[in-house]
C-alpha cells in the first residue's frame, strides 16, 4: 500500500500535500494520528516525575499539531465543496473528533498535573509560557474536564449528538440553498442586473440543465440578497427575497435541539445558560455587558432606520417593503432610470472600476506593502485545498518569507456560503511553522472570457477577510495555541473591520480602483464621494446584524428545561426570533429582517459563533476607537503599520484588551467613535466597560 500523505513530513512551505490526498486517506490518517496522541496523553499523565510546565502543558501543547493538521486539511476541503466524499465523511469525522477529545478530557490523571502546574504558574517566569499554562487549565475546565465522573459521562453523550446535529445542519442548509435559486424564464425580469452578471446566471442555469432563456440566480447566504439592490422589477425583487426568507425550513427545529443541547452543556458545567459560558471568556466577559451593548446600540440605529424609512417612502412613492430597502437606499432618486442622480456615479459606473484581479493585486496587496512591507507573489507550483483557489507566497523586506496566502473567490455546488477565513497551519515558533491562511469567499463566477466586477460590498467584504489573513500572517509566538488570531472572537472581528476601512481610503482608491477597459482612473469627485459614502453609511446592514445577533443572542440565553415532549413553547424559532426583535425594538422597522434566520444562520448553528455574533458589533466598536488611534500616526502608512502589527503579532498570548490599551491609550472602548464612523446620531450616551483580564 502506497504511504498515506497525510502521514508524511510537511513540505517546507508548510502545506497539506493536496495535490496527493484523496478522499480515502483521511479516516485512516486521522485515525492513527488520534490514537499517537492519546498515547502521547497517556504517558504524560503517568510521568513519574512532578508536574510542571516542560513536562506536562508543553508536552500536552505539542501532543495534537498530527491531529490538528489533518483537521485542518478536511475541513477546508469538505467546506471549499469538494467531491461528495468528502461530504460523506464529514459526520463520521465530526464524531471521531468528539470522542477523542472526550477521552483527553476524561483523563483525570493528565487534569490533575494540569490544575497542579496552574495553581504554581506564578513560579513560571516567561510569560508566554505562564500565559499557555492558563489557556490549557481554562480549556479543560470550560468543557467540563473537572466534571465528577457521572457529569462528565452525561456532557460527553451531549457532545457527540450535539457534533451530529450541527453537521446535519450544514448539509441540510446546503442542499436547500441549491433548491431555492431563483430560476427565472427570461432576462426581462432581471432589469437593472449588468450583463456580466446575466450572462453568469445563464450559464448558471445551463450547468442546472435550463436551456435558454432560462436564468439562474443562486442565493447568497445572507437573508438580503446583494441582487435587490440593481433588479428594477419590484416582483422579482419579492420572489428573491421570499426565496431567500424561506430557505432551511427543515432546519429550524434542528435549530431548536441545538440550542437545547447547548443549553444542557451550560446547565452541567455549572452556567445558567449558554451565553453565559460563551462570554465568560471574552473581552465582554458577562452577558449583562452584551445587553448594555445592545441597549446603546438599539436606540441611534432605530432612529437612523426610522429616517431612513420616510426619506425612502417619500423617494420611491409607495410603502417600502423588505425587498425594497436596499434597492432604493443605494440608488437615489435615478433608482429607476439607471441614470447618474444627484448623489454619485450609479452602482454599474463603480462597478466598472472594480475589476476583482486588480482589488487583488492592487488593492489588498498594496494596502499591505505601504502598512507592512509585504510583498506576495504566486506560486503556480503549489496545489491548494480546491483547485479554483490561488497561492501566494509571502515576503517581509526584512524577515524573508513569512508564510503562504490563498485566495478562493468563486462560488461553487457544495460550497460553505459566505465569506470567512480559515488557518490551514498556524505560525509557532517553537513547531518552526510559518502560517498558511486561507481567504474564501462566495463572488458569482463571471462567466468565461469576461472580467468579474464587484459590487462596493464586495470590495469591503475581500478587505475585510485580508484583515484576518493579514493578523494570522503577522503572527509572532512561541506557542501554537496563541497563535494569531487567537484572541476572544469579539475582539478578532477588530483588525479586519479597521482593514476594511482602507478599501476606500483616496490614496489607495487612486492605484487600484481603474476602468477594466480603459484602464482610467475613479475620476476625483467619484473618489471622494465612494470614500465618504463608505466611511459612514450602511444603516440597513447594521439592523440586519443587530437583529441576526438578537436572533443568536434569544436562543442562547434560554436555560435548560424541558424537553421537546413536554409541549415547551419557548424553543419554537417564530416565537425565539419575535422574542429578539421586540426585546430590542427591532419589530419597529419589520421591513430590515435580521440578516440571518434560524433556518440558516450557519455562523452560529454550524459555525463558532453561537452567543457569539454579537462580536461584529462589538469587534466594530473597538476597531473605531483603534481607527482613530491610528489616523492620528498617518492612516495608511508604515508608521501605522508598525503600531497595528505589534498588537496583531501577539495573538493570544496577551490579554487583548491590554493590546488595545497600549494602541490607543484608553482603558475601554467608547461607544462615540463607532457612531461617528457610521454617522449615528449620540441619542443614549453611556460607558461600555468590557471585562479587562489577563491570562
Amino acid at each position: 500500500m502506497s504511504p498515506n500523505p497525510l502521514l508524511e513530513p510537511p513540505a517546507a512551505h508548510g502545506m497539506q500535500p493536496f495535490a496527493d490526498i484523496r478522499p480515502g486517506h483521511y479516516r485512516p490518517a486521522l485515525e492513527q494520528a488520534i490514537a499517537e496522541r492519546e498515547a502521547r496523553v497517556d504517558a504524560i499523565a503517568a510521568d513519574p516525575a512532578p508536574p510542571d510546565f516542560a513536562n506536562t502543558v508543553e508536552a500536552l501543547e505539542f501532543s495534537g499539531t498530527r491531529v490538528q493538521y489533518i483537521h485542518d486539511a478536511f475541513t477546508h476541503q469538505v467546506t471549499a465543496g469538494g467531491e461528495a466524499a468528502l461530504t460523506d465523511l464529514e459526520q463520521d469525522i465530526a464524531v471521531l473528533l468528539s470522542r477523542h477529545e472526550g477521552r483527553i478530557v476524561r483523563n483525570r490523571r493528565l487534569v490533575a498535573r494540569i490544575d497542579a502546574v496552574h495553581a504554581g504558574r506564578d513560579r513560571i517566569t516567561d510569560p508566554q509560557s505562564r500565559a499557555l499554562t492558563v489557556h490549557w487549565w481554562r480549556r479543560m475546565r470550560r468543557v467540563g474536564a473537572m466534571l465528577p465522573a457521572e457529569a462528565a459521562r452525561e456532557l460527553g453523550e451531549v457532545n457527540r449528538e450535539l457534533s451530529r446535529e450541527c453537521a446535519a445542519y450544514r448539509q441540510t442548509l446546503i442542499e436547500d440553498a441549491h433548491r431555492q435559486a431563483l430560476a427565472v424564464p427570461g432576462p426581462d425580469a432581471l432589469r437593472g442586473l449588468p450583463a456580466d452578471r446575466l450572462a453568469a446566471m445563464a450559464e448558471e442555469a445551463a450547468r442546472r440543465g435550463r436551456a435558454a432563456p432560462w436564468h439562474v440566480l443562486p442565493l447568497a447566504s445572507s437573508t438580503s440578497q446583494p441582487a435587490l439592490v440593481q433588479l428594477r422589477d419590484r416582483d422579482t425583487r419579492r420572489t428573491l427575497f421570499e426565496r431567500s426568507l424561506g430557505r432551511g425550513a427543515d432546519n429550524e427545529q434542528r435549530a431548536a435541539r441545538i440550542a437545547r443541547l447547548r443549553a444542557r452543556q451550560a446547565r452541567i458545567l455549572g452556567y445558567p445558560s449558554y451565553a453565559a459560558w460563551a462570554t465568560e471568556d471574552q473581552t465582554t466577559g458577562t452577558p449583562k455587558a452584551v445587553e448594555a451593548m445592545f441597549r446603546r446600540l438599539a436606540e441611534p440605529l432605530l432612529h437612523a432606520a426610522h429616517t431612513e424609512r420616510r426619506a425612502l417612502r417619500a423617494r420611491a412613492g409607495h410603502r417600502i417593503r423588505a425587498w425594497d430597502w436596499t434597492h432604493h437606499a443605494a440608488a437615489g432618486p435615478a433608482a429607476d432610470g439607471g441614470e447618474t442622480g444627484a448623489e454619485g456615479p450609479t452602482a454599474d459606473e463603480l462597478r466598472a472600476h472594480f475589476e476583482l484581479d486588480a482589488v487583488i493585486t492592487r488593492g489588498l496587496f498594496h494596502s499591505a506593502r505601504l502598512l507592512y512591507g509585504l510583498e506576495f507573489t504566486e506560486r503556480h507550483d503549489l496545489t491548494a485545498h480546491h483547485p479554483e483557489a490561488r497561492v501566494f507566497q509571502v515576503t517581509d523586506e526584512h524577515a524573508g518569507t513569512v508564510g503562504l496566502f490563498l485566495i478562493d473567490v468563486f462560488s461553487r455546488p457544495g460550497k460553505r456560503g459566505g465569506a470567512w477565513t480559515g488557518i490551514l497551519r498556524p505560525q509557532a515558533h517553537t513547531t518552526a511553522t510559518r502560517p498558511v491562511v486561507v481567504n474564501t469567499f462566495n463572488l458569482t463566477p463571471p462567466g468565461a472570457g469576461r472580467p468579474c466586477l464587484l459590487d462596493m460590498p464586495e470590495v469591503v467584504t475581500l478587505f475585510h477577510e485580508f484583515g484576518h489573513a493579514l493578523h494570522a500572517l503577522l503572527s509572532d509566538v512561541r506557542y501554537p495555541a496563541h497563535s494569531a488570531p487567537g484572541v476572544p472572537r469579539d475582539f478578532s472581528e477588530a483588525p479586519a473591520q479597521v482593514h476594511e476601512t482602507w478599501a476606500f481610503d483616496e490614496q489607495l482608491l487612486e492605484h487600484y480602483a481603474r476602468h477594466h477597459r480603459t484602464g482610467q482612473p475613479l475620476p476625483p469627485d467619484w473618489i471622494k464621494q465612494v470614500s465618504e459614502r463608505h466611511s459612514t453609511g450602511g444603516v440597513h446592514l447594521l439592523v440586519e446584524i443587530l437583529g441576526a445577533a438578537a436572533v443568536d443572542w434569544s436562543w442562547h440565553t434560554l436555560p435548560d428545561g424541558p424537553d421537546d415532549q413536554g409541549g415547551n413553547a419557548d424553543w419554537d424559532a417564530a416565537r425565539i426570533e419575535a422574542r429578539g426583535a421586540a426585546r430590542w425594538g427591532l419589530d419597529t422597522v419589520p421591513e430590515i429582517p435580521p440578516r440571518y434566520r434560524s433556518g440558516y444562520f450557519d455562523h452560529v448553528f454550524h459555525g463558532p459563533y453561537g452567543a457569539g455574533f454579537y462580536a461584529y458589533l462589538w469587534s466594530e466598536i473597538i476597531a473605531a476607537n483603534l481607527v482613530e488611534a491610528l489616523e492620528k500616526r498617518g492612516g495608511l502608512t508604515r508608521a501605522s503599520g508598525e503600531a497595528l502589527r505589534t498588537m496583531l503579532a501577539a495573538g493570544g498570548s496577551r490579554a487583548a484588551m491590554t493590546l488595545f490599551h497600549e494602541l490607543t491609550g484608553l482603558d475601554q472602548p467608547r461607544i462615540e467613535p463607532f457612531l461617528r464612523r457610521r454617522g449615528l446620531p449620540d441619542v443614549a450616551p453611556s460607558p461600555l466597560s468590557p471585562n479587562r483580564t489577563s491570562p
